[in-house]
């Protein structure tokens, strides 16, 4: 595969700015000690069917050996470009940032621990064309360190409910998009950027804006080899009670403060919905701030209100949200102030 030239974080930051917006695709890679997943990923970019115009890669102050393997990156047929933050700033930010440079009117989010299939790109830029939505996203199959098949389907292992169109609520009860699979228009960024405080994941916040834009829409096929390895990010997660101990556990918090953890990131982006004017909820935000003893109480209303705004996601999601939300666990006796 051919070479660019060595890129630095000046060329990075020269690079076109969103108000630019050129045809073409960017894939976007935020990079942290991620070494040993790089070549992987890399190689399964360069045999895309649909080849990205640009990919721009900024690594999140690594202590590896991860900046020099990605500032000599490059995928034939199109722009690489890098740069390097002076210190950890988390994935959110980091994204923020790329996003902020993207000057082609797609773009797709990329994870350094992942494998995309050939066809990822062609048909997630298909489906967004024909569709007129502002994002896609698609399936995954989980996988091990060493690649070997863990489940078919990371939307069936999770029972994950594939939403489409304006599906606000569904999305901000249960998101169902994951970041590694996502295409969307430039044109939404508009709207998205900046994050806003305090939000969860880069990735369900883009989902949310583009659920009050022209919708999303979901790729029934599995484009990405999702890769688990201990230190994921986030990492998939079986639809049980096990699953849930396991997810609990990896994050290193008890149950009280994981959905305490919940309500607070859903209210920051409530927050940052209602602050652009791209939704108002205001039931929603003033039930996950009220203490669990009044949620508790008030449940019945709150089963009434998600059913019949978020149906979609069938009776296990929706008790289950009900049983996080509402049940006294632990430290989540007091109520959420963010």
């Amino acid at each position: 595969m051919p070479m660019n030239a060595p890129s630095d974080v000046s060329r990075f930051d020269d690079g076109p700015k969103a108000t630019q917006v050129v045809a073409g695709l960017t894939v976007v890679l935020a990079t942290y000690n991620g070494v040993r997943w790089l070549p992987d990923l890399l190689t399964s970019l360069g045999r895309q069917t649909l080849t990205p115009t640009r990919l721009s890669i900024l690594d999140d102050a690594s202590v590896d050996a991860t900046w020099e393997l990605v500032r000599d990156a490059a995928i034939a047929g199109g722009q690489t470009v890098a740069g390097r933050q002076e210190s950890n700033v988390g994935a959110v930010r980091t994204f923020e940032r790329l996003l902020s440079m993207v000057g082609t009117e797609y773009f797709a989010l990329c994870d350094q621990d992942d494998v995309w299939l050939p066809d990822k790109l062609e048909k997630s830029v298909s489906l967004l064309t024909s569709s007129g939505a502002d994002l896609v996203y698609t399936d995954l199959r989980v996988a091990d360190e060493d690649l070997s098949e863990l489940a078919a389907s990371m939307w069936r292992l999770g029972n994950i409910v594939p939403v489409a169109g304006r599906a606000l609520i569904p999305l901000i009860l249960k998101n169902s998009v994951t970041g590694c699979t996502v295409v969307g228009r430039t044109s939404m960024l508009k709207k998205a950027l900046p994050f806003p405080d305090g939000i969860p994941m880069h990735d369900w916040w883009l989902a949310l804006v583009a659920a009050c834009g022209s919708g999303v829409q979901a790729l029934h096929e599995q484009t990405v080899l999702y890769r688990q390895h201990g230190t994921n990010a986030l990492g998939a997660a079986k639809f049980s009670s096990k699953g849930l101990s396991d997810l609990v556990e990896r994050r290193h918090l008890t149950m009280g403060s994981y959905t305490l953890t919940r309500l607070s990131g859903r209210l920051a982006l409530i927050r940052g919905l209602e602050e652009r004017n791209l939704a108002h909820l205001p039931f929603l935000r003033r039930f996950y701030r009220l203490p669990t003893g009044l949620r508790l109480v008030l449940s019945p209303i709150y089963l009434g209100y998600i059913v019949t705004r978020a149906h979609v996601l069938g009776w296990r999601n929706l008790l289950v949200d009900v049983a996080l939300t509402c049940l006294p666990l632990g430290s989540s006796r007091r109520g959420v102030t963010a």
